[in-house]
């Protein structure tokens, strides 16, 4: 399992990857390569550097030549021709030849060729190896190699998630999206309450502080007398030993399907609770799972069908979804159970970010 910081990290590095892929995407430098690449990889260009870096000189039409005239340069006839200069010697066959071969190297087009298939390093001296080594630079820039190395599908899959709800806590105080107690249908309802077999009294946003760039509720040791409520008896009022909060989003912030991130530190011995849940019904999508020590970045990935929970990147529960179909908000929260060994704590918040397709 990744580390947080580096987890987190990971994530950013995710991020900016699909920004880095659609800006190498538009760029001339891609285009370039891709161009040179078709050119490059062709059957003709391949077809001419085999050709010019496998060709003997000896092979060539031009070495040919050239072998000829020299052979031909040493025949008795064409010596005897060179030293005395005379006509007669143009009627040997030799010499006429030799004569025709001598004139044709003085061409200036065939010593091109010639000297361009003698030199052994031929093939560098042609634009194609200037388009070759161009495209053999461009496939070892940053940008090139960067985006070769990654999957398309990865990517769109990746953008296919937008960006639903996000809290930074960036003020100094709770956003408008936060109210304190639990949601329900009716606003008759009272939303600030404990529950009986419960140790600690929610004390309406009093124990909650948001300072740099974080949410932290603190249950502390200290007596409340608050309301409760009773599965039988209603709402009553009681004397608690503690004190806490309870914090819920207004209006529901979860798709029907989606991603819910957050960076969360749990400490003490209070059970903490972050989960997605309804007004209508007393089930919820925890996404704290088996508290860690020390900051940890919980996911919570569902479906219609299944709820899939990780910490960091480690998958540790996969479950039906009991809440499919249902419109879900968040809820935060501190709690002490009067039959667990308990006491105070800090549940400290970095961020919390939904994501959907």
């Amino acid at each position: 399992m990744k580390s947080t910081k580096s987890f987190e990290q990971w994530l950013q590095e995710q991020a900016q990857t699909i920004v880095r892929y659609r800006q190498v995407e538009k760029s001339d430098i891609l285009a370039e390569y891709n161009n040179l690449k078709q050119v490059v990889e062709s059957v003709d260009f391949q077809a001419k550097k085999k050709e010019l870096t496998s060709t003997r000189y000896a092979d060539t039409p031009e070495g040919k030549t050239m072998a000829q005239y020299k052979s031909l340069k040493w025949n008795t006839s064409v010596v005897l021709y060179n030293l005395l200069k005379k006509e007669a010697y143009k009627e040997k066959a030799e010499v006429a030849q030799y004569l025709e071969l001598a004139a044709q190297i003085q061409e200036p087009e065939f010593q091109k060729n010639n000297a361009f298939w003698k030199n052994a390093k031929r093939w560098f001296t042609t634009s194609e190896s200037q388009q070759e080594k161009r495209y053999n630079e461009l496939a070892k820039h940053a940008d090139i190699v960067f985006f070769l190395a990654q999957d398309e599908k990865q990517i769109v899959e990746l953008e296919n998630y937008k960006t639903v709800w996000a809290e930074e806590f960036e003020t100094s105080q709770m956003s408008n999206v936060w109210q304190t107690g639990f949601l329900y249908p009716s606003k008759e309802l009272k939303a600030n309450h404990s529950h009986v077999g419960e140790l600690q009294a929610y004390t309406q946003g009093k124990n909650t502080n948001v300072a740099g760039s974080a949410l932290t509720i603190t249950t502390k040791k200290e007596k409340a007398t608050a309301a409760a409520w009773h599965p039988t008896k209603g709402m009553v009022m009681q004397e608690f030993a503690y004190t806490s909060d309870v914090w819920h989003t207004a209006e529901a912030v979860a798709p029907a399907a989606g991603v819910l991130q957050a960076k969360v530190c749990c400490s003490g011995k209070a059970n903490h609770v972050l989960c997605l849940t309804t007004s209508e019904v007393q089930k919820a999508l925890p996404i704290i799972s088996q508290p860690a020590k020390g900051e940890v970045i919980y996911t919570l990935v569902w479906n219609e069908k299944e709820v899939i929970s990780y910490v960091n990147d480690q998958e540790v529960k996969r479950e039906k979804n009991a809440l499919a179909g249902e419109a879900m908000h968040l809820l935060v929260r501190s709690y002490l159970p009067e039959n667990q060994k308990a006491g105070a704590g800090q549940l400290k918040i970095d961020w919390i970010r939904v994501f959907t397709k």
